[in-house]
This record gives C-alpha cells, sequence and structure tokens, in this order.
C-alpha cells in the first residue's frame, strides 16, 4: 500500500525550520508589541460569509471553503484581517480608540502552482485611525520589522486606491464603473487587455449607456421587462434573501438594486477613465518620478493636482519617521483584495531581479460596516508572509529576539 502524502502546497516542518520560523515570529510580535499592539488569536475557522462580504471575487476562488456536519458554510482562514474586525465588533466600546492589535499564525489560500497552500502570517491592525500620520505610522512599522529581521534590499512600493476613485470622480464617473475600472488596472499594467477590451467590458455589464442612451441588460430576461428582471434576481438570490430582516420588503430591496443597475455613466467619461487608468498602469517608478507623472497625467485629463494629497500627505508622514529610506510610487498597485478605500502597499525584498513579495497590507475604512458595524470606522493594517522572508535569510538567521533589538529603526512610540 502506497504511503499517505501531505498535500500539494501543504508541507512539514523539520525541528530547524520550525525554529527559524517561531524565531521570525517571536521578534516580529515583539516589535509590535514596543508600538503598543497587542496579540490576540481568533478561529482558525470562521463562516465563509465573512470573508466574503468585502474582500472580492479573486480570493473567494483560493479559498478552502466546504459544510461542517452542522451544516454552516465555513472556510479555512485566508487571510486575518475580516477575523481581527469581527473580533473588534464584538467588543466595540469596550475598549477606546484607536484599538491596535497584532495576530499570528496559518493562513490558507490554494495556489495552483502548490507552492504554498498553507502559510504563515504576523500581522497588525489599527481601529480607528483616520489620518495620514496613521498610514506613515503603518509604512514605517512595517519596514522596521524587516529592518529587526534583517530582510535584503527591502523596497515599499505605495499606491493608493482613494485616489483613483478620486481621479475617475473629477471625470463623473459613478461608484460602479469607478470600482469595475480599478478592477481592471492589473490587467492594464500587464498589458493583458487594452482600453477597447475594456470599454467592450463596461458595455457588455451595463456600465455605459448606448448611443441612443440606452443600458444593456444586466439580466437576460427572455424579451420581458424590469418585472421579469426582478423574478430572476429573487430566483438567483432566493437563499440569501430568505432570512434578511429590516424595514424593506425583499421585493423593495430588488427594485433598488435594479434602479441602480439601471442607472448607466456617460459613454466619453468612461473612456476618458480608461484612458487616464492606462497613463496611471504606466507611472510606476521612485517617488518623484512617479509623482511627476501623474501630475502630468491628471493635467492631461482637465484633473487637479490636489487629487493627490492623501498619498502625499502619507508619503510626508512616513518620512517623518525613515527620512532616508526611497519609496517606489505605484498608483496602479491594487492587491487584489476589494475591501481597500486609501493607501496600499507591498514591500518586496531581495535584490534587483530577485524580489519577493514579503509584507502587503492598506487602508480600509468601509469594512467595518460591511462585515456587520453601524457605522463605518477608520482601519488600515498589514502582514508579513513568513515563508517568503525566511526564503531570503541565510541558514543561520534569524538568529536571537535579542540581536534583532539592535537593528536600526524609528524611535516614536504610540
Amino acid at each position: 500500500m502506497p504511503p499517505v502524502r501531505p498535500l500539494p502546497g501543504m508541507r512539514d516542518e523539520t525541528p530547524q525550520e520550525l525554529h527559524r520560523r517561531t524565531t521570525a515570529r517571536d521578534i516580529l510580535q515583539a516589535h509590535l508589541s514596543a508600538h503598543g499592539y497587542r496579540a490576540i488569536d481568533t478561529p482558525l475557522l470562521e463562516p465563509t460569509e465573512l470573508f466574503l462580504r468585502k474582500s472580492g471575487g479573486e480570493l473567494a476562488t483560493r479559498m478552502y471553503t466546504f459544510n461542517d456536519p452542522g451544516g454552516n458554510r465555513v472556510s479555512l482562514r485566508p487571510e486575518f484581517t475580516p477575523s481581527v474586525i469581527r473580533y473588534y465588533l464584538e467588543r466595540a466600546g469596550e475598549e477606546p480608540l484607536p484599538l491596535r492589535l497584532q495576530y499570528s499564525g496559518p493562513v490558507f489560500r490554494y495556489d495552483e502552482a502548490g507552492r504554498f497552500n498553507q502559510a504563515h502570517q504576523a500581522g497588525a491592525e489599527v481601529i480607528g485611525a483616520a489620518s495620514p500620520d496613521s498610514d506613515g505610522e503603518m509604512l514605517a512599522l512595517a519596514m522596521d520589522g524587516l529592518s529587526r529581521l534583517g530582510a535584503p534590499s527591502p523596497q515599499c512600493v505605495v499606491g493608493h486606491v482613494g485616489v483613483l476613485h478620486l481621479m475617475l470622480g473629477e471625470l463623473g464617473i459613478s461608484s460602479r464603473a469607478q470600482e469595475f475600472l480599478i478592477g481592471c488596472l492589473p490587467g492594464l499594467r500587464a498589458s493583458s487587455v487594452n482600453a477597447a477590451d475594456v470599454l467592450e467590458q463596461a458595455r457588455s455589464r451595463g456600465l455605459v449607456k448606448g448611443e441612443d442612451g440606452s443600458r444593456a441588460p444586466v439580466l437576460p430576461t427572455n424579451g420581458g421587462g424590469r418585472q421579469d428582471a426582478i423574478d430572476a434576481l429573487r430566483h438567483l438570490f432566493h437563499d440569501s434573501l430568505s432570512g434578511i430582516q429590516g424595514s424593506r420588503s425583499t421585493d423593495e430591496i430588488l427594485a433598488r438594486f435594479m434602479s441602480k443597475q439601471e442607472q448607466g455613466d456617460d459613454p466619453a467619461s468612461v473612456e476618458r477613465g480608461v484612458s487616464l487608468l492606462s497613463r496611471v498602469a504606466s507611472s510606476a517608478g521612485d517617488e518623484e518620478q512617479a509623482m511627476s507623472r501623474l501630475a502630468s497625467a491628471l493635467r492631461e485629463h482637465g484633473i487637479g493636482r490636489e487629487c493627490l494629497s492623501p498619498l502625499e500627505e502619507a508619503l510626508a508622514a512616513f518620512h517623518i519617521r525613515r527620512p532616508d529610506t526611497p519609496v517606489m510610487v505605484d498608483v496602479g498597485l491594487v492587491r487584489g483584495i476589494a475591501y481597500y478605500t486609501g493607501m496600499v502597499f507591498e514591500i518586496r525584498a531581495g535584490g534587483s531581479g530577485s524580489e519577493v513579495a514579503v509584507c502587503g497590507g492598506g487602508r480600509y475604512d468601509g469594512l467595518v460596516k460591511a462585515i456587520g458595524g453601524l457605522e463605518d470606522v477608520p482601519a488600515l493594517g498589514f502582514a508579513y508572509t513568513l515563508e517568503n522572508l525566511l526564503g531570503l535569510l541565510p541558514e543561520d538567521a534569524p538568529r536571537s529576539l535579542e540581536e534583532s533589538h539592535s537593528a536600526p529603526g524609528y524611535s516614536q512610540r504610540r
């Protein structure tokens, strides 16, 4: 009988590998604790809905999801942030804001390449911090952690989803169309789609009015009218609507949804938006160059430079803490998770030609309400991927918590 082997992307750790990982985790946790981030733990298994409320389709396709023996739809956590927000909501009002929390543990995302279907993260979240100064603090905090570990040639790449929304809003593009266009940025940057492709997709999704002012139907109705579309929606979302609570009836909710779907954008505005984002996708570079390219793209589209202010303020706050650390700016950085609303960043390490993403995060001011809060609460955070980090360090590193204390970093304590 053949032996039972680990699943693809799942692996055992030797005593030496486990020691390296737990040492790296301890160094990062001590670093975060020194800045006022208290450690919590959350369940490995959560209701699937927790991760689907705002995370986006890309994450949903990579989750390990199944029905438990009690019939509940559950998922192994693919990330920590929604769980941390759920933790906060269950205790809202018990502690003053801003609330600084940290965590560590395994996460699970299906990877077709089968490299790390199970990985280990260590990260931090701050809930109730709205200012650009908080953005700068988190960037510096993340970079300092890598200094503690001795990560080679770390490079911080910063974008800003909020700036993208401001740009597109100045062109008169609706929120729905903005979300769609921003979601197309990775394809525009990789040249896997072009402007014509994006416009055609927008038309096919009913986001753009036709030349006669009409919109493509959102749902096939076999020639029927609006009520047929509502009936189709009721059938499609029967399970989701069955337990709905509130003052509005199911028909009222569906009618409101249809009304939103029937509002199409002006084709010329969307075309200008695609043109602008094409420029944005190719504007990445060192901070000075990238900001100059972005300002030029805004001028060409009749948009004032003040749209860049939230990004400029976050970068200024970062440079106060780490004045000698250069930053790459890439406003086309979206990171594939739909809940980001402001600054986003990714830290890569390993040197030119062999960079690996070892840390990432950003601001998500709408997630608290999406998960069940009564109102929006500003929040942001980041996470390190320990496997990626350890793959860049010498075999005998990290050595100890004590040695990491001598690493440089910003001294501001919160």
